[in-house]
């Protein structure tokens, strides 16, 4: 039996938040793995936004989940990640869970994500998050949002914090936390993995633990997209830099360089309705962002209230 703390950082998005709060209290938890959930909602915002609603849905929860509300204003995608963590600890958890605001879960989210932890003995285990738009998005646009596919408990090399499941002896025995050199680069929770697998953490997958993420109209367009693929490359080729990994900063300067051909050569599939009509251009934004990486020249994303 496995007690297990949720973590949901939120800004401004109550009513997003709701929605997510709501399917939580409706999954199928199965009591041979699960005793009890804590619900921690996280409030990023000074003004607390998320306090009315988090105070409803004290009053309507189910099972034995515990709902509780923080707030925490100190901005930074590290710091908030950071404070869940920090909070969620002191519950003594067996695990801790985190969701993303601007998602909702399915019914057997929770007991996939624990299934997976327990039956492979992992230290850590995410599940897909499908993209849900807010207005119909082309295929050349919603191909982009895809999650990559792994097989159902296959082993990873990398983390996601948006559907997460993290053993919390592992947490405590490794003292591990966000690296707050990336508050508004983003890419976070790849640098933490990377932490993950150098103390010698497993990270698996849950095929069937779904997290469905809301894609506003805002989100869905080539300049959004082009902007991520942008920061990415200029996070990996930091990440690179500040591990002293230098094998895999001159495999990124060539990887830049070749994406930056390819990426001319496709723009000559921009005319062409097809789903990848946009590779050329995606490519030549993550080139530029790894040669940018290099001159450590850093792509702040999250700097104002870009979420």
């Amino acid at each position: 039996m496995n007690r297990l703390v949720i973590g949901i950082p939120t800004y401004k998005r109550p009513l997003w938040l709701e929605k997510l709060v709501h399917s939580i209290y409706t999954c199928n938890i199965d009591k041979k793995f699960i005793s009890t959930i804590d619900i921690l909602i996280v409030d990023n915002d000074i003004d607390q936004t998320a306090e009315t609603i988090s105070s409803k849905l004290k009053t309507n929860s189910t099972f034995n989940f515990n709902l509780h509300y923080h707030n925490y204003p100190i901005k930074g995608l590290s710091n908030v990640i950071n404070e869940i963590m920090a909070k969620a600890l002191l519950f003594e958890p067996d695990f801790v869970v985190f969701i993303d605001d601007d998602e909702y879960v399915t019914d057997h989210w929770l007991n996939e994500l624990i299934y997976a932890a327990v039956k492979n003995n992992g230290d850590m285990v995410i599940g897909p998050v499908i993209p849900e738009f807010e207005l119909m998005a082309s295929e050349a646009i919603s191909t982009w949002f895809l999650p990559p596919q792994f097989r159902n408990h296959e082993k990873l090399d990398f983390i996601t914090t948006g559907n997460l499941i993290m053993r919390a002896k592992f947490l405590k025995d490794h003292q591990m936390q966000f690296d707050t050199r990336f508050n508004t680069t983003g890419s976070e929770d790849f640098y933490f993995g990377i932490c993950v697998l150098k103390e010698k953490g497993t990270i698996y997958y849950a095929s069937e633990a779904i997290a469905y993420e809301y894609i506003s109209k805002k989100r869905a367009t080539l300049k959004w997209l082009l902007q991520r693929k942008y920061r990415g490359a200029n996070s990996y080729m930091f990440i690179m830099i500040l591990e002293k990994d230098f094998i895999g900063v001159v495999r990124k300067i060539i990887t830049s360089i070749i994406y930056f051909v390819l990426g001319v050569v496709g723009l000559l599939l921009l005319p062409f309705k097809f789903k990848y009509k946009y590779f050329g251009i995606m490519k030549i934004a993550e080139s530029l962002g790894g040669f940018a990486g290099l001159l450590n020249i850093k792509y702040n994303e999250y700097s104002k209230d870009n979420r």
